[in-house]
């Protein structure tokens, strides 16, 4: 899916702390963030529409990846998916 373009987003309206709120969207979509990031995301979401529709997409991308892959990962890459994951998360500052 192409990247939000934020300057196109503050064109159409959207207020300040768009680049934070989609750089996050899939971490509160997941519901993965800290309850002050949550909220923070939550109230720009409700107060941005260009984000809100974005946010909206990825809901839908989301519905219609589960619904279509059902097939289970072997073990082996689920492993190194969480290893990957774990290790990017440390590294984050």
């Amino acid at each position: 899916m192409p990247a939000v373009d934020p300057l196109k987003l503050r064109d159409e309206g959207c207020a300040e702390g768009c680049d934070e709120a989609l750089d996050r969207l899939f971490e509160y979509l997941d519901s993965e963030l800290e309850a002050p990031d949550q909220q923070r995301v939550r109230a720009h979401l409700e107060e941005c529409r260009p984000c809100l529709e974005e946010f909206d997409v990825e809901v839908v991308v989301k519905r219609l990846v589960r619904r279509c892959c059902q097939e289970e990962a072997p073990t082996e890459l689920r492993v190194r998916i969480e290893e990957q994951m774990t290790f990017l998360r440390m590294r984050r500052p």
